[in-house]
């Protein structure tokens, strides 16, 4: 794609899954969230950094409680489980300074 103007190209990412398991809100919580995740990467005031990243780390919890597993299981409450499980974990990573690095 191509800015009119400024002669800069776009880089564009396309992400394909499947979707056949998916509800439609699943879907649109998946949009949203790759939404905010570009925004955070992208994002250059500390506000909107900080901001940003909080609501990415509530879509990214939103989508662990309505997933298949959780909504099939729901008299076990897992998706709050998964989620306390995910934080704790997060937690554990940070104060390791154990982040995941994927550059080869």
């Amino acid at each position: 794609m191509h800015n009119l103007g400024t002669g800069k190209t776009d880089k564009e990412l396309v992400i394909k899954l499947s979707t056949e398991e998916l509800s439609a809100n699943q879907v649109r919580l998946i949009k949203s969230i790759n939404s905010v995740l570009a925004h955070v990467l992208a994002a250059d005031e500390e506000g909107e950094y900080f901001d940003a990243s909080a609501e990415l780390m509530k879509q990214v919890a939103t989508a662990i409680n309505q997933s298949n597993f959780s909504v099939q299981n729901k008299n076990m409450d897992y998706g709050t489980q998964a989620v306390e499980y995910s934080v704790d974990s997060l937690s554990e990573t940070l104060d390791g300074k154990n982040l995941i690095n994927i550059d080869n």
